[in-house]
């Protein structure tokens, strides 16, 4: 006739062990969660500018810009357009450390205008830069 009393016993610990574990979960749901959120910065200062022109060579230009203010930059996306303001394509990238790329085609033309815009990155997220313009000069550098 013991042996009732002693499973009511445990019966009644093991519901107010899971009453207790539910009350610590509610409050543990319902408690203020913080979240931490920060903005990527868009390299600043980007220009464009042709490197020196020897006649009959083909024309090259650097984009330089200055760094993201975000520490957590993984690296930058360097884009090209002959459109101003749109139609970029992706023709480099750099690493964290980066501020400089020279476009590294062989095809661009005499005397005509390249547009640049340079993406901060980290993971998905982009941060883009302002657009700077150069335009390359004739095939004897005039």
């Amino acid at each position: 006739m013991r042996r009732p009393v002693l499973v009511a016993l445990l019966a009644g610990a093991a519901l107010a062990t899971a009453a207790g574990a539910l009350a610590d979960f509610t409050t543990n749901v319902s408690a203020s969660q913080t979240l931490a959120t920060a903005t990527l910065a868009p390299p600043t200062s980007s220009a464009a500018a042709q490197v020196a022109c020897k006649n009959n060579k083909p024309p090259q230009i650097n984009v330089t810009w200055t760094p993201s203010a975000s520490s957590f930059t993984t690296g930058y996306t360097i884009y090209r357009s002959t459109t101003d303001g749109s139609g970029y394509t992706q023709i480099g990238t750099t690493d964290s450390s980066g501020t400089s790329f020279t476009d590294p085609s062989t095809t661009l033309a005499y005397s005509t205008t390249y547009y640049y815009v340079v993406d901060a990155n980290d993971q998905s997220w982009s941060a883009r830069s302002t657009q700077a313009q150069a335009t390359t000069l004739s095939r004897m550098c005039a």
